[in-house]
């Protein structure tokens, strides 16, 4: 008997891809704005009037784009358009219909139209998520061929019986791996499920290797044909009982393969993408539930599991973004001391940063820049590729922080680090400070100047964690 976990997550998305490609929601949605027609539209052309309402080109457009298919003629094209515009006539006619006989008032209204909204919504949001994916290279192609041979070379046609069943029951299903393991049949292992009464759905399944899940599959390859496999998944509550009857050597290469493995790559990359979103928009929704929903899921209870924030999670993320921010701010309170010693080691006199605009201090007014007094080239050249350095590593680390943190807390943690910046680079000219001289103040420099790299650095491989 085998054990694996399962994210709850992708069956969610799975769900709301079914949802999201019905094409009735999708019209719903688009004719609840065509209702009230706006002088924008017009601007796309009028393909036709039904009993007043316009239908426009931009419609037909956008449904045209999401049910076309590669390399269509122009007769394809123009009759895909057509039969769009036909359905739009007969749902605009039904819609008016509707409005006759004041269903448009009627509480199943209102519900089907909230779910269409927010399916459309849904689907236009995945759709954005999905989309911004980097494109697939041949090279990355190519090793994915060369890595699962099972999936290429190595690709089969499994056929197989799959058993599903609620709850993991742990007992029980050690007593079907063995009886299993001492040569029942299937037959005899749905016997013992049935005189439990627990419910089952068996299915005769017939994939290529590509489309089996990777759990699934990988017990496949390892099983005996007619030899029962039992798995807990524990992750959506249920249990597995696989029979492999034949598999069959169906390759997969050259052009062919390469062509699937970028095609592989790029839902792969889609489905994280999707996966990391919802996950993230999971951990920091605030989710309660009422009545009936109340109840956890267990094994006992047999009850589908509901989406809840993962706290553990939030507070890891709460506390990651807190040592993120403390970490640009301590680098910009070094970048600005480090600022304040390279003005020493220019010149020859006290450099204060001001607190505020308009500020002055006793030295400020009694001390002014000596041009005659700079340092020599050499070091002045020196000074100015370590805060060139040190700027860029500033900007490099902003950008990195910028979608790891909230834009909030990212401009909150930089004004908070150039304040106590100026507060403590007046310390550096504080009393007996002021007499040291600008060889001191340029070790100064460069030592700032490396705490603030370090900080850097440290912050940078916080964020990767």
């Amino acid at each position: 008997m085998c054990i694996y976990g399962h994210d709850s997550i992708i069956q969610f998305i799975r769900s709301m891809k079914k949802l999201t490609s019905l094409l009735f929601a999708l019209l719903l949605g688009i004719l609840a704005g065509c209702s009230q027609q706006t002088s924008k539209e017009s601007d796309s052309g009028v393909a036709a009037v039904v009993n007043g309402v316009e239908i426009t080109k931009r419609q037909i457009e956008y449904l045209y784009q999401r049910s076309a298919m590669p390399n269509m003629s122009d007769a394809e094209s123009a009759n895909l358009k057509r039969r769009i515009l036909s359905d739009l006539v007969s749902l605009e006619l039904l819609a008016g219909k509707g409005k006759e006989m004041k269903l448009d008032n009627s509480p199943d209204y209102s519900i089907a139209l909230y779910a269409a909204q927010k399916n459309v919504l849904a689907g236009l949001a995945e759709s954005k998520i999905m989309g911004n994916q980097p494109p697939v290279t041949a090279d990355q192609a190519e090793s994915v061929v060369q890595n699962t041979p099972q999936l290429f070379a190595g690709r089969k046609l499994f056929v197989y019986d799959e058993v599903l069943f609620p709850g993991v029951d742990m007992p029980l299903l050690e007593s079907l791996d063995k009886m299993a393991v001492n040569g029942a049949p299937l037959n005899t292992l749905l016997d013992e499920l049935r005189a439990k009464k627990i419910p089952f759905n068996k299915t005769l399944i017939a994939l290529t290797s590509e489309k089996i899940p990777p759990q699934v599959l990988s017990f496949l390859n390892q099983i005996n044909p007619n030899v029962a496999q039992v798995i807990a998944r524990k992750g959506d509550n249920i249990s597995i009982i696989l029979l492999l009857r034949a598999a069959y050597p169906t390759p997969l290469e050259g052009e062919s393969a390469r062509r699937a493995a970028m095609a592989m790559i790029a839902s792969n990359q889609k489905n994280v993408a999707m996966a990391k979103a919802m996950n993230d928009e999971l951990n920091s929704a605030k989710i309660t539930y009422y009545d009936e929903y109340l109840k956890k899921a267990d094994a006992k209870s047999k009850l589908v599991a509901l989406p809840e924030p993962d706290t553990e999670k939030t507070k890891k993320a709460f506390r990651k973004n807190i040592l993120l921010a403390s970490g640009l701010s301590l680098s910009f309170i070094l970048a600005v001391m480090m600022v304040t010693a390279v003005i020493r080691t220019l010149y020859s006199m006290a450099w204060l940063p001001r607190l505020w605009f308009g500020s002055s201090s006793s030295i400020e007014r009694t001390q002014h820049y000596d041009i005659r007094a700079t340092s020599t080239l050499t070091r002045r050249i020196y000074l100015a590729v370590m805060v060139l350095l040190i700027s860029a590593a500033m900007v490099f680390s902003i950008m990195l922080l910028w979608n790891k943190i909230d834009a909030l807390v990212l401009f909150a943690s930089i004004a908070i680090g150039i304040i106590a910046g100026i507060i403590a680079s007046r310390l550096l000219n504080f009393g007996i400070l002021q007499a040291w001289s600008r060889k001191t103040y340029l070790i100064i420099a460069t030592l700032l100047g490396v705490l603030v790299l370090v900080s850097v650095v440290i912050t940078l491989r916080m964020s990767a964690v």
